[in-house]
């Protein structure tokens, strides 16, 4: 099956960010636990920033470059449904954020949640929220839908 660009960049971008998530999580909650400083996590996450750019720019100019199908109505109408289910998961990982920081508030055996660690658990819902994004995307590609 001869896959359009979109759905293409859609396999690139589940790559990119998927690696880049998982390098950038883990540490960027080990800082959050340790200090409350934001610049401590500024610097990993230019590098995650960058890398991820990087690597989108390369892999965008080489399926470029072998020559893709204009994007079309199917097209629009995958990223219009993969974007409501996106949505959905949005809101349930940030009332999952807002319910823990509750938790922590309520149950004094749970420690409280600093506002760095708040911000990080928050890119985590953003970054889950664009990866089932792109994970629908390629779901309604390789379906058919």
């Amino acid at each position: 099956m001869n896959m359009s660009f979109a759905e293409k960049s859609a396999w690139g971008l589940f790559a990119g960010l998927g690696v880049m998530s998982w390098w950038y999580f883990p540490r960027a909650f080990a800082i959050a636990a340790q200090t409350d400083s934001p610049m401590a996590l500024g610097a990993i996450s230019v590098v995650c920033i960058i890398g991820l750019v990087v690597f989108e720019a390369v892999y965008h100019a080489v399926i470029a470059g072998h020559g893709g199908d204009e994007t079309d109505e199917r097209d629009r109408f995958i990223d219009i449904k993969a974007e409501r289910n996106a949505g959905f998961v949005l809101g349930i990982a940030l009332f999952a954020v807002v319910g823990r920081i509750f938790a922590t508030t309520a149950l004094p055996e749970l420690a409280p949640m600093s506002p760095l660690e708040i911000a990080v658990w928050i890119l985590l819902a953003l970054t889950v929220s664009e990866l089932s994004k792109v994970l629908w995307q390629i779901w309604y590609y390789r379906t058919g839908a």
